[in-house]
């Protein structure tokens, strides 16, 4: 064996053992036949990083596998697609938040906002117009949701980076110091799974995901209506708080529970009731459990990120005691999930022992 060999199979260790023992050597020899040799023949050659980069999206779409792809991998490969598509509905929802409160601040004459409310920038400046559009970009969440359950994952995969790198773009953050960017960090973490997920999950061996727009059409109307009423819900409690009727509070304690982390433990905790009362059907919860425990670890990072101490304030006190009880649901939310879904990986390896691999070839 020549090191360029040797090389190529250390690399081809990243597909599954099963896809290895029908087609490691097809590969190698090809790989090899495509070298070109050197002063010391194959020895000073290195695998070119094209080859490596398909070696690891083969292996992906291995180990995320498709219709007639052994139960694990399918199992897999169902969970990271619906870790994507749950994503997107829960990045709609907190898309139509923020754009909602951006129309209540920005959509109306400066003269006839209340007391205490105001735009960043003067009207009709380009850093309000920076501003809004940064507050409005999100929506683009909304337009990869559309595209993905009508069948057109590419346009959805782009309309996803583009939701999630365009504000940033038109706001970059500002860092005062290293913990302010790891907060920043630790809070951009959940969009950035949820993109991660609809692009390595839905690769052309994954299968369609177009539904009818009869489907379609409630699976982005609900998620948009959802943050629109919520987006509602806070203004009139800010306005009210501005009148007086409502502690600052209880505002403060509102908008908690419906930032990314705070609607994220909610929406986790309904998705855990939801798998444990269908737990004793093995299989199929398995899929939307592991997509949860995939969601929780990021949101809980997200959420951490957020905690400090509150010191003598009763304010931050009551801040921090919300902040901690959503982490407590999120880290609940997700041990429990993930048990769900390993009983679920442990069924597709019981029914692959006891019926061998399904029917249907690997991808090549």
């Amino acid at each position: 064996m020549s090191v360029l060999e040797e090389r190529y199979r250390r690399w081809l260790r990243l597909l599954p053992a099963s896809y290895r023992a029908e087609r490691e050597e097809e590969m190698v020899w090809a790989f090899l036949e495509g070298a070109q040799s050197g002063r010391a023949g194959h020895d000073d050659q290195h695998p070119r990083f094209l080859e490596i980069a398909s070696v690891a999206a083969l292996a992906l779409r291995v180990r995320l596998g498709g219709p007639g792809s052994p139960p694990r991998s399918h199992l897999w490969g169902e969970a990271v697609r619906r870790a994507a598509l749950l994503g997107l509905v829960f990045w709609t929802v907190i898309s139509c938040v923020y754009a909602g409160q951006a129309v209540l601040t920005y959509g109306i004459p400066p003269e006839m906002l209340p007391d205490g409310v105001m735009g960043i920038g003067d009207p009709g400046s380009p850093e309000r117009v920076r501003l809004v559009l940064a507050e409005l970009a999100p929506l683009l969440w909304a337009v990869a949701l559309g595209a993905l359950v009508r069948g057109r994952s590419r346009t959805a995969k782009a309309a996803a980076v583009a939701a999630l790198v365009v504000p940033y773009v038109l706001m970059p953050p500002l860092f005062l110091n290293w913990e302010s960017a790891v907060r920043w960090a630790c809070s951009i973490l959940p969009a950035v799974v949820t993109v991660l997920a609809l692009v390595i999950g839905f690769h052309r061996d994954a299968p369609p995901s177009r539904l009818p727009a009869r489907r379609a059409l409630p699976v982005v109307a609900i998620p948009v209506a959802a943050g629109l009423l919520l987006a509602l819900v806070v203004g009139v409690l800010g306005a009210a708080t501005r009148a007086g009727t409502v502690p600052a509070p209880i505002l403060v304690q509102a908008w908690m529970w419906v930032d990314v982390p705070g609607l994220a433990s909610l929406s986790l905790l309904a998705l855990t009731v939801w798998c444990a009362a269908m737990g004793r059907t093995l299989t199929w919860p398995g899929p939307a459990a592991l997509a949860g425990a995939i969601l929780a670890v990021p949101a809980v990072l997200a959420r951490a990120g957020t905690l400090s101490p509150g010191g003598a304030d009763p304010a931050l006190g009551m801040t921090g005691l919300a902040g901690g009880v959503q982490l407590a649901v999120l880290l609940a939310s997700g041990i429990t999930l993930a048990v769900v879904g390993v009983r679920a990986l442990r069924a597709a390896d019981d029914t692959r022992a006891l019926y061998g691999r399904p029917s249907g070839g690997q991808p090549r």
